[in-house]
């Protein structure tokens, strides 16, 4: 494996350098295989919903319910697990120096598609489960806002690592959960940080790319139908995440490397001649449980405390909203 032998935890500098260093290193395959899935799953989009401006508009009664969202749901679930294994898979390879084609990084995971799905429905079943029960708790009680640091806490730190875990380790669903969650905590503002800043990517490309096209529109064809519109903003959105996504992808797949280099001794296994190409999935993966330490605690009460002053700043621009907006509708 490249550049792994007594490896120190990567600063988050480091890691955003590397991370885009193997994003301009493997860039045509990496676009590639993330416009392989994307475009023909937008197209299907486009296909099951094809006016959701006029469906927003005017809206229909129906006695019988409405299954295209539960279809574009699924269809979100496969685009991801589509994109995210192989890129993972993909990155694997490359740190330990192979450079791999698209049709050999799907290859790759195709047997674990199964199973890496699997394992994401049950990750977010159970965090699902856990933001209604904090849901209830809130309504009932506002002040158990202070919980959902605990939530965003697991979400973050499980999430994080879920498809490096389930695409290179030998393990199954549920285990995956508490390993999940066992290695993403130990980075845990670097996975947020990731997170951000491939937002922040997003927002600022697509309101660059977004205002060219709104004043190109206002210019060329002011009267334009609104789905017409809502089109080409879907097909801005689609191109800016072919470029954008792979972003989490790659610095997950490092940040999971360097976490079992630096705490598992994982270069000392890799490093035996045991089997020729050795890889993670060749050795049962450490047993992990789910508990919190002091500094999981730590991590809460930050996060809880900006819950609060969100919520509280989001609560008091919401009621100077209706304020200004109730004497204009009587």
């Amino acid at each position: 494996m490249q550049s792994t032998s007594n490896q120190p935890t990567l600063t988050f500098i480091e890691l955003l350098k590397r991370t885009f260093a193997i994003y301009r290193e493997n860039f045509w395959t990496i676009i590639g295989l993330v416009a392989f899935v994307t475009i023909p799953i937008s197209l299907l989009n486009i296909i099951i919903s094809p006016q959701p401006l006029a469906a927003l508009t005017t809206p229909t009664l129906s006695d019988t319910p409405d299954m295209s969202g539960l279809v574009l749901s699924l269809l979100s679930l496969v685009e991801t697990i589509l994109i995210t294994a192989p890129l993972t898979y993909l990155v694997s390879e490359y740190l330990f120096g192979h450079k791999l084609s698209i049709g050999e990084a799907f290859s790759g995971v195709s047997h674990r598609f199964t199973k890496i799905g699997c394992g994401v429905l049950l990750v977010g079943f159970v965090i699902g489960l856990l933001a209604v029960v904090i849901s209830f708790l809130v309504v009932a009680f506002p002040p158990a806002l202070v919980f959902s640091g605990i939530l965003l806490h697991i979400i973050i730190a499980t999430s994080a690592l879920m498809f490096p875990v389930l695409t290179l380790e030998n393990i199954g669903p549920s285990a995956a959960i508490s390993r999940s969650w066992s290695l993403g905590k130990r980075r845990f503002w670097a996975a947020c940080g990731i997170g951000l800043i491939a937002v922040l990517i997003s927002l600022l490309l697509s309101s660059i790319l977004g205002s060219i096209v709104t004043l190109a529109i206002t210019a060329a064809a002011p009267n334009m139908n609104l789905n017409v519109q809502f089109l080409i903003i879907s097909i801005i959105s689609d191109v800016v995440s072919i470029f954008v996504t792979p972003i989490s992808p790659i610095a997950f797949t490092l940040i999971y490397y360097n976490i079992r280099a630096t705490t598992e001794n994982l270069n000392e296994l890799l490093n035996t001649n045991v089997t020729p190409a050795q890889r993670p999935i060749n050795f049962a993966s450490p047993v992990s449980r789910f508990q919190f330490d002091r500094h999981d605690w730590r991590n809460i009460a930050i996060l809880s405390v900006i819950g609060l002053i969100v919520g509280v700043v989001g609560n008091t621009l919401i009621q100077q909203l209706i304020q200004q907006l109730t004497p204009g509708l009587r």
